[in-house]
This record gives structure tokens, C-alpha cells and sequence, in this order.
């Protein structure tokens, strides 16, 4: 009830702050969310050149290998001069490959990252990657705030047949990019401070100036009298409303 009772003039300047803080917010928001998506599909396409990378290293060791190219030599195969911890070197990611059972034959040396090594590959996730037509499923998992990804895949020999499952663990780093977003924002809430200071100075001038006609009129009406002889209202540049309540006045005394 106290809203109702304020005047035109104080109801268009709250208007106009609120209509600035409230884009303000909705930008910020929008800002944020986009971020977040963006961030997300960035890691999702890192994840996978990397995978698509360590997959043709792959192809490559085992088309020059002496070795039979079957699941049971794949440990030899990348075991010979540290070829597994030399791709992971290469590439920055920890290598684990499974067989198609999902146990573990090989992976690359823990001291190089941090060690997320699992016995075996959980049978649901084994269901999905063979369900997929693409043969790779990604699964995301989260812990304390900190979020992972996970990568698998098929390696499969000169004839495309399967012979292990490729498996990287991946860590979601957004620390750089969360100090740039908050940079960013920094810089942007700067902006909007200096926005609505500008807002504040135009609204309360554009009330005034809105309302000008408006004291007018009114100062004219509590000073008509019955008993004397009233002036009329000369008004320029008053808008079509103002104008057809001046006229209406003016034909009234």
C-alpha cells in the first residue's frame, strides 16, 4: 500500500534503477551459465583430440611392432622401451589399456600424474561403450567439488577388430579460466557501477522533466477560484495525454 502512495515522479525513477540493476543481473547470469557451457564443451573437445592423438600413436606402435598384434601382446608391445610412458610424456595424459573384459593389462608410469588407476572396468560402463556407435563413451563424475572425465575407447587392429579398451582419466582444471572469468566479471561489475551511476543522474532528470507539466497543471487547478477569473494553461511541447488533459482544463474555466 505505501508503493501506491508515492508519487509519479519517484515510482518512474525506482522504475528505471530497478530496470538497470535487473538487466545488470540477468547479464551477469547469462554471462556465468554461458561460461559454464563453454567450459564444458572446451574440456569435452580437449579430452577428445587427445584421445583421437593417443589412438593413431597407438596405430602407429602397433603397425611397426615385430610383435603378433593381438590382446595378449599388447603388454610386451608397449611395455618395449617404455612406450606407454613415452606417450603419456608426449601427450600429458595417463594411459591405462584394458583388455575387452575389462582388466587391467598396462599402464602408464604413476609417477608422471596423479594415479587413478582401477582393477577392472565396471561392467555397466563396458555396456554403455559397446551400446555406442561411435565405440567411445565419456562418463563424468564429480568428487568434493573437483570434477573428472573419463574417457573410453577401442583399439582395434589393422582390420578394425577390437582388442583392448583405451581408458584416460582426465582432470577438469578450471582454475584459469575461473581467474579469468573473474577478471571479467571484475571489469564488467566496474562497468555497471559506472552505468547505473549515469541511470541514476538521467532518471531522476527525465522524472523531473516527465512530471514537469504534470506540477503545472496541478498548481493550476488548486488556484482556480468560482469567484474570480482563471487563467488558462499554455503549455509547449507537452505530449498527446498531457495535451488532452490541458484542453479538457481550459474548456472547463
Amino acid at each position: 500500500m505505501k508503493m501506491l502512495k508515492l508519487s509519479l515522479r519517484t515510482r518512474i525513477f525506482i522504475s528505471m534503477i530497478l530496470l538497470v540493476l535487473g538487466a545488470s543481473i540477468l547479464i551477469f547470469g547469462v554471462t556465468v551459465y554461458q561460461y559454464k557451457q563453454e567450459a564444458e564443451s572446451y574440456h569435452e573437445e580437449r579430452l577428445e583430440r587427445k584421445q583421437r592423438a593417443i589412438l593413431e600413436n597407438i596405430k602407429f606402435v602397433l603397425a611397426s611392432t615385430t610383435y603378433v598384434v593381438d590382446t595378449e601382446n599388447l603388454g610386451p608391445i608397449f611395455t618395449e622401451r617404455d612406450k606407454i610412458d613415452e606417450m603419456a610424456e608426449v601427450h600429458e595424459m595417463q594411459i591405462h589399456i584394458y583388455d575387452l573384459d575389462g582388466s587391467l593389462i598396462i599402464k602408464s608410469n604413476e609417477s608422471f600424474f596423479k594415479d587413478s588407476t582401477t582393477v577392472s572396468i565396471p561392467e555397466s560402463v563396458l555396456s554403455k561403450l559397446d551400446a555406442t556407435t561411435t565405440k567411445h563413451y565419456l562418463k563424468k563424475t564429480e568428487v568434493n567439488g573437483q570434477k573428472y572425465q573419463s574417457s573410453y575407447s577401442y583399439i582395434t587392429d589393422g582390420k578394425f577388430k577390437p582388442l583392448a579398451i583405451l581408458y584416460l582419466p582426465y582432470v577438469q582444471d578450471d582454475s584459469l579460466l575461473n581467474r579469468d572469468l573473474n577478471n571479467f566479471l571484475v571489469r564488467m561489475a566496474e562497468v555497471y557501477l559506472f552505468m547505473l551511476l549515469i541511470a541514476i543522474i538521467l532518471s531522476f532528470f527525465l522524472s523531473k522533466y516527465i512530471t514537469k507539466s504534470l506540477k503545472i497543471i496541478s498548481e493550476k487547478i488548486n488556484q482556480t477560484r468560482l469567484d474570480k477569473r482563471n487563467q488558462k494553461i499554455e503549455l509547449s511541447n507537452a505530449t498527446e495525454e498531457i495535451y488532452a488533459l490541458v484542453s479538457a482544463y481550459n474548456s472547463m474555466i
